[in-house]
């Protein structure tokens, strides 16, 4: 999610984790087959064990979804934005949350903001737990110029991750932002605190310098 933030989008699909099953069928073997050659970052093989395993079952929606995370980082963002889409409509589907917020991402990508952000929302109504969507929102409402969405996202996603300093970041550019001078150097000073020398650290720093 850091990686997205920052506009890395490639280093953001190189962490991206698939769906894992037991193993039971062969379908599922090679749905596992599929994954481990995905995270060897071999994905043209990936590609191909989740093709047979959805010929083996059509209905694997781990399959599915990993053969979208494949696709995207084969560089097909419309073809598994497709994918992803059909799994987060799938009301029998375990995977809706996951592949809704992973649709957000990709249609961000693709330019499509509004999509994106109902997308989100939709994940977070899924699993209310999804951190990422969150803090997600929170990046699409503030590039929006919607401040306050944007504060209050941050300001949740804060209450589960205390420690998360680009949260922290992002909250006090935009209370800056919305002239909430105090609350924004308050917590450009925690960024520092926390973590001088990274990458929001030295941004909060060049901020506070600025604003002296």
């Amino acid at each position: 999610m850091q990686y997205i933030l920052r506009g890395n989008y490639e280093a953001a699909l190189q962490q991206l984790d698939g769906a894992k099953t037991s193993g039971a069928s062969p379908a599922e073997v090679e749905n596992l087959r599929g994954l481990a050659l995905l995270l060897d970052g071999q994905t043209g093989k990936a590609l191909a064990a989740f093709d047979r395993a959805l010929q083996l079952e059509p209905a694997l929606q781990a399959a599915r979804f990993n053969r979208a995370l494949a696709l995207l980082r084969n560089g097909d963002i419309t073809k598994a934005a497709a994918e992803l889409q059909t799994i987060a409509s799938d009301e029998h589907s375990s995977l809706r949350a996951d592949a809704a917020y992973h649709l957000g991402v990709v249609l961000d990508r693709l330019g499509r903001p509004a999509e994106a952000e109902t997308w989100l929302d939709n994940a977070l109504k899924l699993d209310a737990r999804l951190d990422a969507a969150l803090l997600y929102v929170g990046l699409l409402r503030e590039r929006r110029g919607d401040l306050q969405g944007a504060g209050r996202a941050y300001f949740e996603y804060l209450g589960a991750h205390p420690d998360s300093t680009v949260a922290m970041l992002r909250f006090a550019r935009t209370a800056h932002m919305a002239g909430r001078e105090d609350v924004a150097k308050t917590y450009l000073q925690k960024v520092v605190a926390a973590a001088p020398r990274s990458a929001e650290g030295l941004e909060a720093q060049k901020y506070l310098v600025m604003w002296e």
